[in-house]
């Protein structure tokens, strides 16, 4: 049998980067949930549910996502991507997963009574890990 090599770019370099992207996305994941969780709890008693989720989680979204970036730029992905396109790319997907999550997570503690913030965080986050991956790998790096 004849095997064609019709794999893209992206798809070939898929399967190398995406245990290193994983580890990266664990790390910055850390990052991003401390300083939600930590925001959470300082902003809980000044801000309505909503306001005070959503400001967590765009603060710490925009300190883990330059750390994350950084990573992926550098060692995961090993880019020689123009940083002004890259960082452009990265930073509309991040604006849009940061959108979504809060979204999501504001969505779910609405709707689960005694669900904690934390607690929906993560597998919204977990949903938005794969997409970010297919995206990235594709379009950004």
């Amino acid at each position: 049998m004849c095997s064609s090599n019709s794999e893209s770019p992206a798809a070939k370099r898929g399967w190398r980067t995406f245990v290193p992207f994983a580890a990266s996305s664990l790390v910055s994941s850390g990052v991003d949930l401390g300083a939600f969780w930590l925001l959470c709890c300082a902003l809980r008693p000044y801000l309505p549910e909503a306001v005070y989720i959503t400001a967590a989680t765009i603060v710490a979204r925009v300190l883990s996502s330059l750390m994350n970036y950084l990573i992926n730029y550098f060692f995961v992905f090993q880019s020689r991507a123009a940083h002004q396109r890259s960082a452009t790319l990265y930073t509309i997907l991040t604006i849009l997963k940061t959108l979504a999550s809060a979204f999501f997570v504001s969505l779910l503690v609405g709707l689960v009574p005694g669900l904690p913030e934390l607690g929906a965080k993560i597998p919204v986050d977990v949903a938005l890990f794969v997409i970010n991956y297919l995206v990235q790998n594709a379009f950004v790096y």
